[in-house]
């Protein structure tokens, strides 16, 4: 079956593999890791996402949407955003018991 994941996964792999053929485009090191990422069932960075976003609003799929409603379509691709544990640095109380 196909899920809405595998759409959307696949739907951004071609765009990728799109882009990546374009003649002068800088970051194709970015996009390849980006699709390396997707074949092997791994989630993109947010940074991955935000590097590519520039392109996706430009499809015709996506000409009539924001980018909070791209980000929202394509957000079970991207990685959930990981909370910094804040620890006081200074603490050397472990090295007392």
């Amino acid at each position: 079956m196909y899920t809405e994941f595998n759409y959307k996964k696949s739907l951004l792999l071609r765009y990728l593999k799109q882009y990546l053929l374009k003649k002068d485009l800088y970051m194709k090191n970015v996009l390849k890791n980006i699709i390396n990422r997707l074949e092997n069932n791994q989630p993109i960075t947010i940074n991955q996402y935000n590097s590519v976003i520039k392109f996706i609003e430009r499809e015709k799929e996506f000409k009539s949407s924001n980018r909070t409603e791209i980000l929202t379509f394509f957000e079970p691709l991207i990685e959930p955003s990981q909370r910094k544990v804040l620890t006081n640095g200074n603490d050397l109380t472990e090295h007392f018991v």
